[in-house]
């Protein structure tokens, strides 16, 4: 049984890896670009345009199935890509991005779901950290005797570490620096807060799950994407920050995002 469960962690653990590795040879192949100053990912292209239009030099690479415009915005070099909002496009999206443009910091942004109960619609959310709330393992129950997901265990993401090693992680940290930048802004609608983003490819909407979520993994929102771009980035050595308006319109995350590249330095 152990080292049955060991196997499910590893395939958990190297979800990310999996889909950083698949492109390894097309990557390979590929030059890199002149580096930028920020990445910035967003879900959707109406999240997106309003800072593509306002790009300076604009150009459009495609790699793969991903787009990425590449400009200057707010005196920085920049490049931006949609990620589909969910996990295995984000990370894959993020990767190349990463590989081809070498920023130096990377932006998640867009609209998130409040698992904290003393969020409000508007408000703005900033990460102090990520989780990707994805890992989970049942115990064994035979057929027709039901099924009850707030009894199931949480799982860790197993990231790998040099020396063929591994570390067990629920969180993946912000950058420290960004996050300062990112209190100084204002909400759409709001209060500003400082808290957990969480993601996976789910759609909660049982109350009483998303307390069990919020309990287990400390989640403030949910998403599709934030905590996964946020592990890829970190994993490739890129510091991350994540902002997300609460139950926001795209340009509502489109203009705290411009806000977030007025204020950096």
């Amino acid at each position: 049984m152990v080292e049955h469960m060991s196997r499910r962690f590893r395939i958990f653990g190297g979800f990310i890896f999996g889909v950083i590795f698949s492109f390894r040879l097309a990557l390979a192949a590929s030059s890199s670009a002149p580096p930028v100053d920020i990445l910035l990912a967003a879900a959707s292209d109406a999240a997106l345009q309003p800072l593509i239009a306002k790009l300076e030099s604009p150009q459009i690479e495609t790699r793969a199935a991903w787009q990425f415009w590449i400009g200057t915005l707010a005196g920085k070099r920049v490049v931006l890509t949609r990620t589909e909002g969910d996990p295995l496009n984000a990370v894959a999206a993020t990767t190349l991005a990463i590989r081809r443009y070498s920023p130096k910091l990377v932006v998640t942004y867009g609209s998130a779901r409040a698992h904290d109960p003393a969020l409000r619609s508007g408000d703005l959310l900033v990460s102090e950290k990520f989780s990707a709330f994805d890992g989970l393992v049942s115990s064994v129950v035979p057929l027709d005797a039901g099924s009850d997901s707030l009894t199931w265990q949480k799982l860790p993401h197993l990231v790998a570490t040099k020396g063929e090693g591994e570390t067990a992680v629920f969180f993946f940290p912000a950058d420290a620096s960004a996050l300062a930048v990112a209190k100084t802004l204002a909400a759409p609608r709001g209060k500003v807060v400082v808290g957990v983003l969480g993601s996976a490819a789910q759609v909660n909407r049982e109350v009483d799950r998303v307390a069990w979520i919020r309990r287990e993994w400390g989640t403030s929102s949910e998403d599709g994407e934030s905590a996964h771009i946020a592990g890829c980035a970190l994993l490739l050595g890129v510091p991350v920050i994540g902002l997300r308006v609460i139950d926001g319109t795209e340009a509502e995350a489109a203009a705290v995002a411009l806000k977030f590249m007025e204020a950096s330095k």
